[in-house]
């Protein structure tokens, strides 16, 4: 990466408040250091919920193998084709009526990430599975300080009625910790912040609070 494509240090610190809560991007590495390939970033999983579906003619590619073609949705991530691998053809059939009747949304919700068939009750008695986020949080526990994060524009609902009978719980919670405990979403970016940054050790929590004074003052 050239330096004009670098983003200053004063810019950088700026807008501090937004990026800190992300990875460390490319821009803001000296090219010196991207060259002798000495960056290594975390791997991570993500899973990202689309609840009203796709344009599908203008989401699947076409063609099969390296030489697929991207479609006009997905055509941004065209400089990453070497680093993709799209898979078509995939379906939830647990996320189909199969007898239930209405309740499209709650179950397309609850199978998404569990593969499961989810229990048509609005009471206590929930049935669902574990999810595969949380399964590998539980693989990976102690590896990363924060197992596992669930976010949500939408507000949190464990019980109560919401979809043609259907518990809120299914409709509202991707991620579940086993067949009767969902794992509530986040959606105040507030508490996501201080959750990665103002937890922890007493020790991390000391470092990112001199971190965030040192460059605040920096910045004024």
């Amino acid at each position: 990466m050239s330096k004009a494509h670098q983003i200053p240090r004063r810019t950088f610190l700026r807008g501090l408040g937004t990026a800190i809560a992300l990875p460390t991007l490319e821009a803001m590495l000296p090219s010196r250091t991207l060259a002798a390939g000495d960056v290594k970033f975390p791997t991570r999983m993500a899973f990202i919920y689309i609840p009203n579906g796709v344009i599908q003619k203008k989401w699947n590619v076409s063609g099969e193998g390296s030489k697929y073609k991207f479609s006009h949705i997905l055509e941004p991530l065209l400089k990453h084709r070497e680093d993709l691998l799209i898979f078509s053809g995939l379906a939830h059939g647990k996320a189909r009526a199969n007898g239930d009747g209405a309740g499209d949304h709650a179950r397309a919700n609850a199978t998404f990430l569990t593969g499961c068939q989810a229990r048509k009750t609005s009471g206590a008695n929930i049935r669902l599975g574990i999810s595969v986020d949380q399964v590998a949080a539980q693989k990976f526990a102690g590896e990363t300080r924060i197992p596992s994060l669930e976010l949500s524009s939408d507000g949190v609902r464990v019980s109560g009625r919401c979809d043609s009978g259907y518990s809120c719980a299914y409709q509202f919670n991707l991620s579940w910790k086993n067949d009767t405990t969902p794992v509530p979403p986040e959606s105040n970016p507030k508490a996501v912040f201080d959750r990665l940054f103002t937890r922890g050790t007493k020790k991390e929590i000391d470092e990112n609070k001199q971190f965030r004074e040192r460059y605040r003052k920096s910045i004024l």
